[in-house]
């Protein structure tokens, strides 16, 4: 699903993946308040977290959610 997604949008977002088990993971989970996994955060272009939540997640809900993140064209 990941790699569906980042081959569509790989010009237009960039995806992240962290090791919630790693140092820099847990900096990034306390920064956004992730408090398990998966966690998933979405964030514009303006740096304004638009989502963040805990997963799994659907593919049509992923989809739905990088278009809400995409610049208006």
């Amino acid at each position: 699903m990941w790699a569906a997604l980042q081959s569509e949008y790989g010009e237009q977002i960039e995806f992240v993946t962290v090791d919630a088990n790693s140092r820099a993971g847990a900096d990034f989970s306390d920064l956004y308040g992730i408090r398990g996994h998966p966690g998933f955060v979405a964030i514009d272009a303006n740096g304004v977290v638009v989502h963040a939540a805990l997963g799994p997640f659907e593919e049509e809900g992923l989809r739905e959610l990088v278009a809400s993140v995409l610049p208006d064209e």
